[in-house]
């Protein structure tokens, strides 16, 4: 890691005109001028945080206690915050309607509960995420990219989703009646407003709500976390913060992440996203499609694009008989093989989009 030390307010003393120079120079007619001072005047930096040294096992459990807490953050804004408010929302409806049906209120109320988590998770994740970007590893994958490579980028996410959407259903029919007490789980989640009546509300949430909320929180900040806990030798990065912005001293340039730690963070923030899911079935396919979106956000730099392939997936699962009676013009098996050759073109075709000119950035460049 190099990195230039010493004051910005330094000069060298022989450019000023030797050790017996005056301590300004006069400016030009009309012009403002600024003091210089001498270099043997010039105050030393303060101490920078990163010089002190941190084990990696104590980084590793620093930030990794961090990624779980805000996979906890995202487990109370979606089941307290909801239950609360449908709590409240629900005594007064019964006040005003006593002899009302109480499984009926609450089944009515599973749609705006889960909308009104989304917003809480939305409104804590989003300044958390603008606080940690200008520091943080995914950034420095985005490049500016012309039209045409967005435009194929995101046909890549449709094929791709629609892919992951009938491989999932797929798996689903042929594994969930093996284990019965799964399935029972899984139908038990399934059969809600939510999940299965296409309304405006509930398509808002499922295609909307829970792709910016879960893209921010988890790709996001979770990811975040992921990828520091296994990068102790970039930690400059976040522990320099305020130290650089007093001190006005640049970014370190560091390497780009080896593979290998970024799909150990991969790895990590996908297993974290399947458990807040929290039943079995729900929590291995949302680990398979965490992975993917994590790799798509580290290809490409962006939240937008993750959350336009979580949009696809779960946009389309309501219209999983229709595009079964399309695939399976020859069969089911055939259905299956043209499914995951869907998911093979579009993770290709998204690898081909986002191939440019430029190299992958350094943290220095997008400080």
């Amino acid at each position: 890691m190099s990195e230039t030390r010493g004051s910005h307010f330094a000069q060298n003393s022989e450019s000023a005109g030797g050790v017996d120079a005056p301590l300004v120079n006069r400016p030009a007619a009309g012009k403002h001028f600024r003091p210089t001072l001498k270099s043997e005047d010039a105050q030393p930096l303060p101490p920078r945080p990163s010089d002190s040294p941190t084990s990696a096992a104590g980084n590793a459990v620093c930030w990794l206690a961090a990624a779980f807490g805000a996979a906890g953050v995202v487990l109370v804004a979606q089941l307290v915050v909801g239950a609360v408010v449908g709590v409240v929302v629900g005594m007064f409806l019964l006040a005003n309607n006593p002899g009302a049906d109480t499984e009926a209120l609450i089944e009515q109320l599973s749609v705006p509960m889960m909308l009104l988590s989304q917003l809480g998770s939305f409104i804590i994740f989003l300044p958390w995420w603008l606080h940690l970007k200008p520091v943080a590893f995914v950034p420095t994958h985005a490049r500016e990219r012309t039209a045409g490579r967005i435009a194929l980028a995101l046909v890549a996410i449709v094929v791709l989703g629609l892919g992951i959407q009938m491989l999932t259903s797929y798996a689903l029919t042929f594994l969930l009646p093996l284990f019965p007490d799964v399935q029972a789980e899984y139908t038990e989640v399934m059969d809600t407003p939510a999940m299965n009546e296409f309304t405006l509300f509930a398509v808002v949430s499922l295609a909307i709500g829970a792709p910016v909320t879960e893209e921010l929180a988890v790709r996001g900040v979770v990811f975040e976390f992921c990828l520091r806990a296994v990068c102790p030798q970039w930690a400059a990065c976040w522990r320099d913060r305020r130290w650089r912005k007093r001190t006005g001293e640049p970014m370190p340039d560091l390497p780009p992440v080896p593979s290998a730690r970024f799909w150990t963070a991969n790895v990590l923030q996908a297993a974290l996203f399947g458990l807040l899911h929290l039943n079995v079935a729900q929590g291995l396919y949302a680990f398979v499609a965490g992975l993917v979106c994590g790799w798509i956000v580290w290809k490409s730099g962006n939240l937008l694009f993750s959350m336009a392939a979580h949009l696809v997936v779960n946009f389309s699962s309501y219209f999983v008989a229709q595009l079964s009676g399309i695939l399976e013009f020859s069969g089911v098996m055939p259905a299956i093989a043209i499914s995951a050759a869907m998911v093979v073109f579009g993770l290709g075709l998204f690898s081909v989009s986002m191939r440019g000119d430029e190299g992958q950035r350094s943290l220095r460049d997008v400080a």
